[in-house]
């Protein structure tokens, strides 16, 4: 099953000519869930072809406006091309009474259901549908902020054709065998799952962090994550502009993928003093050499 991510935006607190606020696809077994809506985000993905009306859940990491301002309008816009289907959106506590006083003042009526989950909490698990979890971890910020954690929770095998034909294995038994159950013969003896079916990849995971200083004990948490997107506002000899509004550095966002044991790095969020983001690339590289930037228009495919 494929995996995707798409960024739509990747500028903090305000936007440049180059970069929108926050925001991203994420395509996952089917699934389509968009992280965070900064301004311009529906804009965004009509450019990228990428179907709002297909959106089947929203994280918001937090109620800052660069994270949730973009909100209304596209909530708005499935409305009036018809969406019918319920959208869950998930984000710290505060974000339905904006969306209800939003509404009530402009007169608007969704024609599909809104189903808004607030976390209150510390670290919830918050989706567990088929094959795909997700978690909310409380990060540190200026507001309540969370990171989410999205993984498969297994990944089905892969069948052995040759095997399966050789010993005249029928169509109607291949799910449980993916699932990696043995098979019976009619005689009473068993096949075991290794002969007849082959290990499949890891299950894929993905980790959304931003908005946050750097809390290298939060990392034990993502440990051998396969892909972290990990905010780096700005760079290390700013270090001191980030603590003070409880951001994160390129090369802290390094070290944290390091700690973590991930895989691949994409690091975003970028101040809008930068214009050149080489240096954030190369910061983050000296300490953590799989890194990429969350550049605006850019996907990642990762099965």
């Amino acid at each position: 099953m494929s995996v995707e991510l798409h960024i739509l935006g990747s500028s903090s607190a305000s936007p440049t000519r180059d970069r929108s606020q926050s925001g991203q696809i994420l395509d996952i077994n089917k699934l389509r869930v968009l992280i965070d809506c900064g301004e311009g985000t529906q804009y965004k993905l009509i450019r990228g072809n990428l179907s709002y009306q297909k959106i089947d859940i929203i994280l918001i990491s937090h109620l800052h406006g660069d994270h949730y301002l973009g909100l209304f309008g596209l909530l708005n816009t499935m409305s009036l091309n018809h969406r019918t289907r319920p959208l869950h959106v998930y984000s710290p506590g505060g974000l339905k009474e904006l969306i209800d006083h939003h509404f009530r003042v402009s007169n608007t009526t969704l024609r599909y259901e809104l189903i808004v989950h607030e976390i209150l909490g510390g670290e919830e698990l918050i989706y567990d549908e088929g094959n795909i979890e997700m978690h909310a971890l409380p990060v540190q910020h200026r507001v309540p902020c969370y990171a989410y954690l999205i993984r498969e929770k297994t990944v089905n095998r892969k069948l052995n054709m040759y095997v399966c034909e050789k010993y005249g294995v029928s169509q109607e038994n291949f799910k449980a065998l993916k699932r990696g159950e043995d098979l019976t013969l009619e005689d009473g003896s068993v096949l075991s799952n290794e002969l007849l079916t082959f290990n499949s990849e890891p299950p894929f995971s993905y980790a959304y962090v931003t908005d946050t200083i750097y809390l290298e004990e939060l990392a034990r948490r993502f440990s051998g994550v396969q892909v972290l997107y990990h905010e780096a506002t700005f760079l290390d000899n700013l270090m001191d502009r980030a603590e003070m509004t409880y951001h994160s550095t390129a090369a802290q966002a390094a070290r944290f993928a390091s700690k973590a044991l991930v895989n691949q790095l994409i690091i975003g969020h970028f101040s809008s003093r930068y214009d050149d983001l080489q240096p954030h690339l190369e910061e983050a590289r000296a300490l953590f050499p799989n890194t990429e930037l969350a550049e605006e228009g850019r996907s990642f495919f990762f099965k």
